[in-house]
C-alpha cells in the first residue's frame, strides 16, 4: 500500500475536482474499482516523482476540535478595494494577482491533457471552471496552511527541501527536466511546492499528535454495481435470504473485493466515501443497507461486526490523520476573515 503523499503542485492537487477545498489528495488504501471514472478521475500522476517524507518534528502538540463549524463562502469585494494586482485577502495576508494568474495556468495546462475531456463543450468548461475555484480554494488553504505554521513555530530548512527535490531528480537530470517542462514548472517553483507539501504534512503531524489510534471500526462487506436497479435487485435478494458472499461473487463489480465475496475488513471512519460511511456506522451486525451512492457507484452495505476501540493499522492511519486534517483546515477557513477580488468572483462565474 503507497502511503498518501501531500504534494501540492497544481497539476496534482487541482484535478481532483471536487468540492472538499482541500490541499490534500486523498489516497483510499482500500482498494475499489471506479466503475465510472471522469476524464479528471482518469489523470495520471506524472513519472517517477517521489516526494520526501518531511523530517522536520512539530515542537508542540495541537488538539483537532471533533467537529467543524460550517464553513461560509468568501466574500467578494470590489476590486478597487483590494486593487487589480490582488486576487484574494486571507486574514490580511493577500495572494496577487500573478500568483493567482500562474496556478491557473498550470492547473489548466495539466487538466487540459487528460484524455476524454473537450474543453470546447459546456462540460469542459465547466469543468474548467471548477478547476479555477479548485486553485483558488488551494491558494486560501496554502495561506491558512502559512499562517498556522507561523503561529506553532513549524519551519522547513533549506537542507530539507533540497533533499526533496534530489529525490525527485534522482540519477537523470534530463528526465528531471523534462518532467518539469511537462508540468510546466520552473525549478525554483518546484521548490516553493516542496517547501509547502513538507511544511503541509508536518502540520498534518501536528495537528494529529493526540489523534487516538484505538477508535471504532466495523468489519464490512460490500456489493457495488454501476447501476441502481442492480444494486436494488442485490439489496432485495439479500433481504429475503440471499447469502451475502455468494451474492458478492456473483453479481459484485468490484474487481478487488468480488472474489472475496465483498470483504473490506475491518475499517475506521474516513476511509470509505461519506454516503458509505454514514449508512454502515449507524448499522447493526447483519443488518442490509438499502441501495448507498458514492462516487465508485452503487453499494449494497453489510456490516459483519462492531468492535468499539480498534487499533488503526498502520496503512489505514494517513487517510484517518488526512481527514482530521481536513476537519481542522475547515475550522481554519470558517475562522478566517477572506476576501475575494470582484474580478476574480466575475471570472468564476463564467
Amino acid at each position: 500500500m503507497t502511503k498518501p503523499t501531500y504534494a501540492m503542485a497544481a497539476w496534482a492537487a487541482m484535478v481532483l475536482l471536487t468540492a472538499c477545498g482541500s490541499p490534500i489528495a486523498p489516497t483510499t488504501p482500500v482498494q475499489i474499482e471506479t466503475l465510472a471514472p471522469t476524464a479528471a478521475a482518469t489523470a495520471t500522476q506524472p513519472p517517477d516523482s517521489p516526494m520526501a517524507e518531511p523530517t522536520h518534528t512539530p515542537p508542540q502538540p495541537a488538539t483537532v476540535e471533533p467537529t467543524a463549524a460550517p464553513a461560509e463562502e468568501p466574500t467578494p469585494i470590489p476590486s478597487e478595494e483590494l486593487g487589480e494586482e490582488v486576487a484574494v485577502l486571507v486574514n490580511g495576508q493577500a495572494v496577487s494577482r500573478e500568483t493567482y494568474l500562474r496556478q491557473i495556468a498550470q492547473a489548466r495546462s495539466y487538466f487540459l491533457q487528460q484524455p476524454g475531456l473537450d474543453a470546447a463543450s459546456e462540460a469542459g468548461q465547466q469543468a474548467l471552471l471548477r478547476l479555477d475555484l479548485q486553485v483558488l480554494e488551494w491558494l486560501i488553504d496554502q495561506v491558512l496552511i502559512e499562517q498556522a505554521a507561523e503561529e506553532h513555530g513549524v519551519q522547513v530548512s533549506a537542507a530539507e527541501i533540497e533533499a526533496a527535490v534530489q529525490a525527485m531528480r534522482g540519477d537523470d537530470a534530463d528526465r528531471f527536466a523534462a518532467w518539469l517542462a511537462a508540468n510546466a514548472l520552473t525549478e525554483d517553483e518546484l521548490r516553493s511546492q516542496v517547501r509547502y507539501d513538507i511544511l503541509t504534512a508536518s502540520m498534518r503531524d501536528l495537528v494529529t499528535l493526540q489523534l487516538a489510534r484505538n477508535v471504532p471500526q466495523i468489519n464490512v462487506r460490500h456489493i457495488l454495481t454501476s447501476e441502481e436497479s442492480a444494486a436494488t435487485r442485490a439489496v432485495q435478494a439479500l433481504r429475503a435470504g440471499a447469502n451475502f458472499i455468494e451474492l458478492a461473487r456473483q453479481t459484485s463489480e468490484d474487481a478487488t473485493t468480488r472474489s472475496s465475496g465483498g470483504e473490506l475488513g475491518f475499517l475506521p471512519q474516513g476511509v470509505m466515501p461519506p454516503t458509505f460511511d454514514e449508512v454502515a456506522f449507524a448499522m447493526q451486525p447483519g443488518e442490509i443497507s438499502d441501495v448507498v451512492r458514492s462516487e465508485f457507484g452503487f453499494h449494497a452495505i453489510q456490516v459483519v461486526e462492531i468492535d468499539p476501540s480498534r487499533r488503526v493499522p498502520d496503512e489505514l492511519w494517513p487517510v484517518v490523520q488526512e481527514r482530521a486534517f481536513v476537519t481542522w483546515l475547515e475550522q481554519q477557513r470558517a475562522r478566517a476573515d477572506i476576501q475575494i477580488a470582484s474580478w476574480v468572483a466575475r471570472a468564476q462565474e463564467g
